[in-house]
């Protein structure tokens, strides 16, 4: 039996020995796909950073230029209310009336 146990073991470590060479000849095959997809994963997450930093800087301009719309709005307003204060009341009071017509149903 003990020629038979050391046959064993010798197959057991020429099996493990060819399943390590396939391993590393499939790992070093796909090395160079594994590379291009890395890269190209690489150049797309670059674009996308990009375009989103792009469309942040878009966004922050056009807050600023919609805070100076409506600071121009609010000033106009306060200068048409002191040049006819009767008539903005009545809008005023007109446009509350009708909300709160609106409002109820």
């Amino acid at each position: 039996m003990g020629g038979s146990a050391t046959a064993v073991k010798d197959r057991v470590d020429e099996v493990k020995t060819t399943a390590h060479d396939t391993i590393d000849k499939a790992a070093e095959a796909a090395r160079p796909t594994v590379e291009k997809l890395s890269s190209t994963a690489h150049v797309a997450v670059d674009k996308v950073s990009t375009a989103a930093s792009q469309a942040a800087s878009m966004m922050t301009e056009k807050a600023g230029q919609m805070k100076d719309l409506q600071d121009q709005v609010i000033a106009d307003t306060r200068v048409r209310v002191r040049e006819k204060p009767m008539t903005a009341l009545a809008i005023a009071a007109g446009a509350g009336f009708i909300l709160s017509r609106l409002l109820r149903r």
